[in-house]
């Protein structure tokens, strides 16, 4: 199967939700203007808060699946123009309301809002306000199936391989990666990719919350391979898109990449011992 994929690297308002919707919904309006072909777009870590916020601010404006406020507003351009859209937000648990998460929501063509990967590897002072996740959702669209990542998971090679296990076709990637580590970042994008023998999707940020940190983008299309096939650069607002091919991933897995053919589970128990 071929599609379009779309990321957007944009630069959020911290505390703003209002703001970031309406540049989220610029953004898609103007990728589907550019490119009317694409099928999923991929947005940043936290997109609708911004990412150094108390943990005050951050109870203030999670949201609840499938209705929060970012999801109907959202849900509306998927539907209208058919696509599938994945951000970064600051979600609430329905039963347990003073739990938050560092999630990632997909919505689907229908402009429903699926299900959410919850962080498994919060970062540095993320503990202060969200838990960790423990589910690695597969999310079984039209366009295929679909492995979502946020930021310091992709550092952990064992993330995406439990993916590729369940059998994802996409890895897509949401992430707030920060200065002055952009060699890390472009390492790992392709690494991932390559492991796995997967397309990966991946939208960073840039700018700063006009506090201690700031991000670089190097938003990134990867092939099974681990080859760029698209990437934004430069430290601007903006977004890239390409068509791949889902279909490679088995065509090179038969070809010579026979890395899950080969591997050899019963060796790995080290993998799973506490460091």
């Amino acid at each position: 199967m071929k599609i379009t994929v779309s990321c957007a690297q944009l630069w959020p308002k911290l505390g703003d939700k209002k703001y970031n919707l309406k540049k989220m919904t610029d953004y898609v309006e103007k990728i589907m203007a550019e490119k009317p072909e694409t099928k999923l777009i991929v947005f940043p870590e936290l997109m609708t808060t911004g990412y150094e916020g108390t943990p005050e601010m951050f109870q203030e404006m999670a949201e609840t699946l499938p209705n929060g406020e970012s999801m109907a507003v959202i849900g509306v351009l998927a539907k209208k123009y058919h696509i599938h859209i994945i951000y970064g937000f600051a979600e609430r648990d329905a039963v347990l309301t003073d739990v938050l998460y560092n999630s990632a929501v997909l919505i689907n063509s229908d402009g429903e809002a699926v299900g959410s990967y919850r962080k498994m590897h919060p970062f540095a002072d993320e503990k202060r306000w969200c838990r960790a996740g423990c589910d690695f959702p597969v999310f079984d669209t039209e366009i295929g199936k679909i492995g979502i990542m946020i930021c310091w998971d992709t550092g952990f090679p064992e993330v995406s391989r439990c993916y590729a296990l369940k059998g994802v076709d996409l890895l897509v990637v949401s992430t707030n990666w920060e200065d002055p580590y952009a060699d890390d970042w472009d390492l790992i994008t392709k690494a991932r990719s390559f492991d796995n023998t997967l397309h990966l999707v991946a939208a960073n940020r840039i700018g700063d919350d006009g506090k201690t940190l700031s991000f670089f983008g190097h938003s990134k299309i990867m092939s099974p391979t681990g080859k760029e096939i698209a990437s934004l650069d430069e430290r601007e607002e903006g977004f890239i898109s390409a068509e791949i091919d889902l279909s490679l991933t088995q065509k090179e897995r038969a070809r010579y990449y026979t890395f899950f053919k080969d591997r050899r589970p019963e060796c790995y128990g080290e993998i799973i011992k506490q460091y």
